[in-house]
């Protein structure tokens, strides 16, 4: 019977490694080339291939608080806000969603999805491109 329990807390461990490994091997990109090919990848395919400091800025518990969590998220990981928030910067804000919509077109969203997702920014206070920044993202980062 010990054998038994031997060999469960041995695939256990096993489980754990690749986890530990992955962890430890991702480091945070500081090379402005780097970083920019890495906003650029996951823009456009959604791939996370190495870690920004701009990651850890995201709080889960907050960003669960909001009923649209999820769509939220996947922006927030593919980029969207820093995309958004890089074009916005030494612009004056139009108070439309031009920048917003020229983005999720850039990350191959349908004309219908971007409507949905314009929607769902509306309903969380993002009435323009810069409100997105200020209301919408700020539901998903800090304390």
């Amino acid at each position: 019977m010990s054998q038994g329990n031997t060999k469960r807390t041995s695939k256990k461990e096993k489980r754990r490694e690749p986890k530990e490994q992955s962890t430890a091997e991702i480091k945070v990109l500081k090379d402005k080339k780097l970083i920019k090919e890495e906003v650029k990848a996951r823009l456009v395919s959604g791939l996370q291939t190495a870690a920004l400091d701009y990651d850890f800025l995201f709080n889960e518990e907050k960003a669960s608080l909001n009923k649209d969590c999820e769509l939220l998220s996947l922006l927030f990981h593919r980029m969207f806000f820093y995309r958004l928030n890089e074009k916005l910067s030494g612009l004056t804000c139009d108070h439309t969603f031009r920048l917003s919509k020229q983005i999720l077109i850039q990350m191959q969203f349908s004309r219908g999805k971007i409507n949905e997702i314009i929607e769902v920014f509306r309903k969380n206070g993002g009435l323009c491109d810069c409100e997105i920044l200020y209301k919408v993202e700020s539901q998903l980062i800090g304390k």
